[in-house]
């Protein structure tokens, strides 16, 4: 009877958590709660988008404060509204009304410098130096066309214009013409650049300073 007694009682703690088949249990549940972890991380494909905290209107300046980020899923589509990170320092201008709590879309705002800058491109009569890289200061000079293919004294056109990019040659282009480049402008100088366009003025950019370096 001591015997059968001995043999009834329950097995050691110890030896009851080195049952292999507890282990194997216990590394399946570990297993699969990871499997379920991983799979949620690789569907969430989630981007932080900036949203209207409040109805913005068209001209209005807004920066960080006036938004607020959401962790949406767009797909594709997320390209095409304003990100987390890509919004400037100097914050954007509204081009058209966003409602309350709407998501930004890029083709409703635009740089703060759209107010009183813009862009636009011009042929030049002569080539760009060797050093100027987009960004850079320039000066547009004109000299205004006379008769018989002459031209008059240059005079500065626009001063402190920034180079944009050199505009790629496409088609057949006039041997008159050095390069293309886009230039940001203020507004207020527009209407004689494109005076001096029209009138077959020969235009040149010369850099504001010189690059440092040799």
């Amino acid at each position: 009877m001591a015997a059968r007694a001995a043999r009834d009682e329950p097995a050691p703690r110890s030896l009851r958590f080195r049952d292999p088949r507890l282990v194997i249990g216990l590394l399946l549940v570990a297993g699969s709660v990871l499997g379920v972890v991983g799979v949620v991380a690789a569907v969430d494909d989630g981007v932080e988008v900036y949203a209207a905290s409040r109805l913005l209107t068209v001209g209005e300046h807004v920066d960080a404060a006036d938004l607020e980020l959401r962790r949406v899923s767009l797909g594709p589509d997320s390209s095409t509204y304003l990100r987390g990170g890509q919004l400037p320092e100097g914050g954007v201008i509204v081009s058209r009304s966003i409602g309350s709590g709407e998501l930004v879309p890029l083709a409703a705002v635009g740089d703060v410098r759209g107010a009183s800058s813009t862009t636009i491109v011009v042929a030049l009569a002569t080539d760009l130096g060797g050093t100027v890289r987009a960004g850079d200061v320039l000066d547009l000079w004109s000299a205004p066309a006379l008769e018989a293919g002459r031209f008059g004294a240059p005079t500065v056109l626009a001063s402190g214009a920034q180079l944009v990019r050199t505009v790629a040659p496409e088609g057949i282009v006039s041997g008159a013409e050095a390069a293309r480049v886009e230039l940001l402008v203020p507004r207020r100088e527009v209407a004689r650049i494109l005076h001096a366009v029209a009138n077959g003025d020969a235009l040149s950019a010369i850099p504001v300073s010189l690059a440092v370096g040799p």
